[in-house]
């Protein structure tokens, strides 16, 4: 017995009506209907004569049943596509009743005007464009893939989320689009209807709370790229379901990958595959973020509330970007709630959070984002173990807080002052269909006081200690985006970056002793201004469905200094250096063999002025698709950077870096060659992905304080040490895709090694080289719970130990310990693990205010984990003491959001 026998004799459909014409209200239905869709309107069309247009096959898997009787067809037709989340309209001429997805959205000025046979195809080799959005917040979504359901032919949106399908089959294809943390749409074309300026609705992924469930596939927080080697993506929408110490933290939840090192509790910058945080090119809405971390690293300088997108390049990245030799991190900011005002706020034992939204008008709308530390018990914690155990990190990018002498007097002398904040704005204009202008701002910065006022005492001391210590960001961009036809997008930027750290750690004063007074000057300065101001222009032109061109022009001017000075009277380091790079790139993305083999060839040219030459850049990224479940992919390219950050070794007081520019002197422009290997097996749920790579080092530079190489009187700005290095390994990931059990096992065999002479003819293992690396992330969602677990493990990093001392009499009069130490990185640490929890339950406040409490523990277990070692010389004897990481430490996070 058929569906349609079935809905027969269940219920019967009354029509009062005199003619059909356009009044739906006239058709009335007298009884209850219990069958799909398709069955249903196939029973009205049939038996009563009203003409339907939809999807078959989709209408056929919605069932239908129990509605309210004696109702108008055209509250029938509200009803299912309110809930089904679709659309209809009548045609005026025909009588025709079209139902289609709500997020094809169909223009009243144009409607089809003419009759075409259900099912039948009218028009064939079409192309599609349009606007992928938020159906929430109508914001532009970059980077969603989309293809022809059946066929290889696919495409990606922009970063303003315009996307050009060419050469779809016919006006009867269906169209797939994917955007993680978002649900998959299928969008099923229909004859007559628009194929230009559509607007595409894509709906988040956001647990329902009502008392009935509807499941769904549950999308994860990563993706990894099927069509470039090295590329993932993560969904900022997700990462509340990733354990955290504080907040949502985009960087810390990368650091999760294989590939890159988690295990580096006082960074939160990006150590890729071998190369340093300062290798990472990061794009913050087109400008360069140069400082990344707050608070000892601890944090991350991104606020996830003001987060869109965001896609990290592992390596072999386009040649669209340029400047940096291991990776690039591209952010891309929220642009403001079209439809009406927003707000949230997330609130911790250690920062408050908040965001505001809102459109202005119908073309324009706002986002101002604010986030500020406080100084609760717990962040105590946190700034008490950093800042009374060293004054650096080993490698790291960011000033930290003091310690030895002058920073580990008694925290009752004088009250500690430390914060850090952020804030994010942008604002969208949209005059056009095609055009967008938009400005985004970013402000941060973090700030130390702990400095002592005056005092006296015994023997006429009298004494005041500085130890001051202020870094940040700040960063502008202006963009214009303009969609000149279906083939053709470019936008114009202009952007500011300036990365600042200033520190005083000094002590002056004076002390009797006889009948002289003996005046006291001793510690350090150190300043390093970094401006960037860049302009560029990038194009992209659709040639056809196999050939997408690439092309643009970049002009960058930097002015970077540093200055550092010991003991109020040695300038041991005083650089002051400009430069202009100018860019030009061509690339082509290819699809060859039905879309089953794509090419990405392109090729970068710089000139620097800094040292008056040219350096080419070529790129290559290949994917073979072998079948539906098995792809190769591969890429290489040559990668220059010429602004880039230096590590200053110092074994009395712990290695750190500053930013510099490269110049023909001491200098010399560092690259990389890099070459990536990899394959990857996919099913609905399950990926399995591996990556080898391989990157030759050129131009690796150090600074050391090491007093042998100035008993002769060398001046120390000469301690500049070249050399060259390499890093190679392998990836492995294990993901489990959907589901309410999801989350991934990586692992990392990798090695980075550098040979710089200075320092003894051999290789020598870099501070941040990591041999084994293993990572367990886990999330469940168990009705209003998000759990998540992960396990991280990593073999000991390597460090200089010292093997004896001894002292050198200053030009002031003074004198100071050096250390002679053994073979360059020649000891490990112990090795590393931990294990963090979390569980956040999701609720409402009153009907439609979602809201969620968080509760997070880290390093549950309490490893003692060695952050370094500290060094003591006491009668000639030297005396070793590790200092640790962060102890079990638990937090609650509080989050509210108006809508």
């Amino acid at each position: 017995m058929n569906q349609l026998f079935k809905c027969m004799l269940l219920g019967t459909l009354f029509i009062s009506m005199s003619s059909f014409g356009q009044d739906l209200k006239r058709v009335k239905l007298t009884t209850r209907l219990c069958c799909d869709l398709d069955a249903v309107l196939r029973f009205i069309s049939e038996q009563h004569g009203v003409e339907f247009s939809y999807d078959k096959k989709l209408f056929k898997s919605i069932s239908y049943e129990n509605r309210p009787i004696d109702r108008p067809l055209d509250v029938f037709l509200d009803q299912v596509c309110l809930e089904q989340k679709m659309k209809y309209y009548v045609d005026e001429e025909t009588g025709v009743v079209h139902i289609v997805d709500r997020w094809f959205v169909i223009k009243e000025s144009e409607v089809v005007k003419k009759t075409v046979e259900k099912g039948a195809a009218t028009k064939f080799k079409l192309n599609i464009s349009g606007k992928v959005i938020d159906k929430e917040s109508k914001e532009a979504l970059p980077y969603v893939s989309a293809f022809v359901k059946g066929t290889a032919n696919g495409s990606t949106s922009n970063v303003d989320g315009y996307i050009v399908l060419l050469d779809v089959p016919s006006d009867t294809s269906t169209i797939v689009f994917n955007y993680i943390g978002y649900q998959p749409k299928e969008l099923s074309l229909m004859p007559g209807a628009q194929t230009k300026d559509l607007t595409i609705e894509m709906e988040p992924q956001v647990q329902r709370l009502e008392e009935v469930i509807v499941a769904a596939e549950r999308e994860d927080i990563l993706q990894v790229s099927g069509e470039h080697a090295g590329m993932i993506k993560m969904s900022p929408l997700k990462l509340k379901s990733i354990p955290n110490l504080g907040e949502r933290d985009i960087l810390r939840s990368f650091q999760l990958m294989p590939g890159i090192s988690a295990a580096n509790e006082n960074s939160s910058g990006l150590y890729v595959r071998g190369g340093t945080p300062d290798q990472v090119l990061v794009l913050y809405d087109g400008f360069t973020v140069y400082n990344v971390e707050h608070m000892f690293g601890f944090f991350s300088a991104f606020n996830s509330n003001a987060i869109k997108d965001v896609q990290l390049y592992k390596g072999g990245f386009d040649a669209k970007y340029g400047g940096r030799t291991s990776s690039v991190l591209e952010i891309t900011g929220k642009e403001g709630n079209q439809n009406e005002f927003n707000m949230a706020a997330d609130l911790s034992l250690m920062s408050i959070n908040g965001f505001v939204e809102f459109p202005i008008g119908k073309k324009a709308s706002v986002i101002l984002a604010g986030r500020r530390s406080w100084q609760s018990p717990l962040y105590n914690k946190i700034f008490n173990q950093y800042s009374d155990n060293s004054s650096t990190t080993q490698g790291g990018n960011m000033p930290q807080a003091p310690s030895g002498g002058i920073g580990s007097r008694s925290r009752s002398q004088q009250e500690t002052i430390s914060y850090f904040y952020d804030l994010n704005g942008k604002f969208t204009y949209r005059p056009t269909d095609k055009d967008i202008i938009g400005l985004s701002i970013y402000n941060g910065e973090d700030h130390l006081d702990n400095s002592l006022s005056p005092n006296g005492g015994r023997m006429g001391l009298s004494s005041s200690i500085t130890d001051l210590t202020n870094w940040g960001n700040t960063g502008a961009s202006l963009k214009w985006s303009r969609q000149h036809n279906d083939r053709f997008y470019g936008n114009l930027l202009v952007s500011y970056s300036n990365y600042f750290s200033d520190r005083d750690r000094s002590t002056s004063g004076s002390f009797v002793s006889g009948d002289s007074t003996i005046d006291i000057s001793r510690g350090h300065l150190e300043n390093n201004n970094l401006l960037d101001y860049t302009a560029k222009m990038d194009f992209g032109y659709k040639l056809t469905k196999d050939h997408h061109l690439g092309f643009g022009v970049q002009a960058t001017h930097n002015d970077i200094q540093y200055a550092y000075q010991q003991n109020d009277s040695i300038s041991i380091i005083d650089r002051n250096t400009e430069g202009q790079t100018y860019s030009l790139y061509l690339e082509d993305k290819i699809t060859l063999m039905d879309r089953r083999w794509m090419l990405t060839p392109g090729l970068r040219y710089n000139y620097f002025t800094g040292t008056e030459k040219s350096y080419y850049e070529p790129r290559l990224n290949s994917t073979y698709i072998l079948n539906d479940r098995i792809k190769l992919k591969g890429s290489t390219g040559l990668y220059y950077q010429f602004a880039r950050r230096v590590v200053r070794e110092d074994i009395n007081e712990g290695s750190r870096d500053f930013w510099v520019l490269s110049d023909n002197d001491k200098l010399p422009v560092s690259s990389s060659l890099q070459f990536i290997g990899g394959a990857s097996y996919e099913t609905p749920m399950y990926l399995f992905d591996v990556e080898g790579f391989y990157k030759k080092l050129n131009n690796v530079t150090e600074y050391s304080l090491r007093i042998e190489t100035n008993r002769d009187g060398t001046d120390y700005s000469e301690n500049f040490f070249t050399g060259d290095g390499e890093s190679k390994g392998i990836d492995f990931l294990v993901q489990k895709k959907h589901g309410d059990f999801t989350g991934w096992l990586g692992y990392t065999l990798a090695q980075v090694t550098n040979y710089i002479p200075e320092f003894g003819d051999y290789h020598f293992h870099a501070a941040h080289d990591v041999t084994h690396e293993f990572k367990a992330v886990f999330t469940y969602t168990w009705r209003r719970w998000d759990l998540g677990m992960n396990w991280i493990y990593a073999s000991g990093k390597p460090y200089t130990a010292p093997q004896g001392g001894y002292q050198v009499e200053l030009p002031n009069g003074s004198s100071e310990s050096f250390i002679t130490v053994s073979s360059k990185n020649g000891n490990r640490l112990p090795d590393y693990h931990r294990l963090d929890m979390s569980a956040t339950y999701n609720f409402k406040i009153g009907q439609q205010a979602p809201a969620s409490i968080g509760f997070s523990v880290f390093n549950v277990y309490n490893r003692s984990n060695v952050w370094y070692m500290e060094y003591e010389i006491t009668d000639e004897e030297i005396i070793q003491t590790p200092v640790y990481y962060l102890g079990i430490t638990p937090n609650v996070t509080l989050s509210v959001k108006l809508k």
